[in-house]
């Protein structure tokens, strides 16, 4: 008689287990079928453009196939560019930048001297000044005393003036580099000097030049990879001097390279010094002036 109630007592038991099971299966099926929602990583917001404008005084454009320039001449093949650009006259140094950074020719900016003069005053929008009131952070790293006619009140947050050459100008470009900026200029002068002192083309503007290409190969490599950079020169030289009308004195080489830059390759377009303006207010999305003579250069962001 002891069996029957020995099976009373397993029924309970198993009917126990039952339940725990359909339980667990249960709960294993409900994880199956509805599993937790795996959040979407939020899209990367694509970096504000920048812009580094790099001229190298007084260099000619013949000179950066006459010798080995070779981060300058990589900077031109990742990109597009002309060895035949023109600047304005006189084809010298403030006021081929002048109408650089401004668009307008030296007749409405009003430098047409070339040396620093306390008592003038530039009243004509830069860059700069236009970069800076759109809320953009302005930097000037320059070779020449001169540069601070172009620096109008409050229109750069750092400027700053190096007197060793071209490789203490982008050491203090490269400090600067860490705080940011949106507009970055660099001013390279001993390829003008030294075709002041030795001529232009002779072996120590060569070998100058080949120094210069360094510290641009230096510099380039460090710059954000949203940059464009856009490298160019203010005039060129013959003997020891220039400024005329003379074609080596008003041929300049016009280079850039960037994200935004699609055309690969010689530009067919004319391009001019004041061109070169208008180009960094529209890569910045900056509106310009409507006193701007000079013309966007459209074709190296136009596929060919």
């Amino acid at each position: 008689m002891a069996e029957p109630s020995r099976r009373r007592h397993l029924r309970p038991r198993m009917a126990s287990g039952v339940l725990v099971l359909a339980a667990l299966t249960s709960a294993c099926g409900s994880s199956l079928t509805q599993p937790s929602a795996v959040p979407t990583p939020a899209a990367t917001p694509t970096p504000p453009p920048k812009v580094a404008l790099i001229s190298i005084d007084g260099l000619r454009p013949d000179a950066l196939t006459a010798t080995e320039a070779p981060n300058i001449l990589a900077l031109a093949r990742r990109g597009s560019y002309t060895f035949a650009a023109q600047t304005v006259f006189p084809s010298t140094t403030l006021p081929s930048h002048a109408s650089m950074l401004t668009g307008v020719e030296p007749s409405a900016h009003g430098i047409t001297f070339d040396e620093y003069r306390e008592t003038f005053q530039l009243t004509t929008p830069t860059v700069f000044s236009l970069a800076r009131t759109a809320g953009k952070r302005t930097v000037m790293v320059v070779g020449k005393t001169k540069f601070k006619q172009l620096s109008v009140a409050g229109s750069v947050d750092s400027y700053v003036q190096a007197t060793r050459g071209d490789v203490d100008v982008v050491n203090e470009a490269v400090v600067l580099l860490p705080a940011g900026f949106d507009l970055l200029f660099v001013h390279l002068p001993q390829v003008d000097h030294t075709g002041h002192a030795c001529g232009w083309m002779s072996a120590e503007y060569v070998a100058q030049l080949q120094q210069t290409d360094e510290a641009v190969g230096r510099l380039v490599s460090l710059l954000p990879p949203e940059t464009t950079v856009i490298l160019t020169a203010d005039h060129g030289g013959q003997l020891k001097t220039h400024g005329t009308r003379d074609k080596v004195d008003m041929t300049i080489p016009w280079i850039i390279a960037g994200p935004r830059v699609v055309h690969r390759g010689p530009l067919s377009r004319p391009v001019r010094t004041v061109d070169t303006a208008l180009t960094v207010l529209n890569l910045l999305g900056v509106a310009p002036p409507a006193n701007v003579t000079g013309k966007l250069v459209s074709e190296p962001f136009e596929s060919q």
